[in-house]
């Protein structure tokens, strides 16, 4: 066995794995079926959805996420982020998501009620999770983390010249939010996850999700 190169003209901004099919989004926003070939092993790509509008005014669109949403609808999960500015002129850092879901149609609809699941996104995997039965996932809300390499790597190179696990000196001031947090759909609020926030601190490295079972 051997690993195979699977070319895609736009690249690969994220993927998964559904329906006994590998799925994937561009950075253009276009959603690609994978197919693999049984006798040469190369992987070639189609694409299943038309291209997303991804501009919302002024905010650049910093990732897109694909998931598989309730019945098996393909979703796409933008996440927008934007440097602001405090009375004291200090940096500060916002965000904000939106949702799209494949209709029947075969046409992208922007959705800010995606049911009783909650969707987990992140540098190492985007799931949408059923809450009935998890009372501490709640509904609605997007779950994310800090994705941003650049970053990471610059909190890392601090960290070895220091010697220390201490935050980077150049975060934004509410980088908490920036961490880890839960956006919520309906009112287009955050709200932080405390329990992992002194976690996050000592790790240099981007958060990941761990998903065990979920029924």
């Amino acid at each position: 066995a051997a690993w195979k190169l699977a070319p895609s003209r736009d690249g690969v901004e994220d993927a998964i794995y559904h329906d006994g099919q590998f799925y994937s989004v561009s950075y253009t926003g276009v959603v690609e079926a994978w197919q693999r070939d049984t006798e040469s092993g190369t992987f070639t790509s189609t694409a299943v959805t038309p291209k997303l509008i991804v501009k919302q005014g002024g905010w650049p669109c910093h990732r897109k996420y694909l998931a598989a949403g309730p019945g098996g609808r393909l979703m796409v999960v933008l996440k927008y982020a934007q440097v602001t500015k405090d009375l004291h002129s200090r940096d500060g850092w916002t965000c904000t998501f939106k949702v799209h879901v494949l209709g029947d149609d075969g046409q992208w609809k922007e959705t800010m009620d995606i049911g009783d699941v909650a969707l987990f996104v992140g540098v190492n995997t985007s799931l949408c999770v059923p809450t009935m039965g998890c009372p501490g996932i709640m509904a609605g809300c997007i779950y994310f983390t800090n994705d941003e390499l650049g970053v990471a790597k610059l909190r890392r190179t601090k960290d070895l010249s220091s010697r220390s696990y201490k935050s980077c000196d150049d975060e934004p001031v509410n980088s908490d939010i920036r961490a880890l947090g839960v956006y919520s759909l309906k009112d287009g609020m955050v709200k932080k996850m405390e329990a992992l926030q002194q976690q996050y601190r000592i790790f240099s490295a981007p958060p990941v999700w761990i998903t065990p079972s979920v029924p």
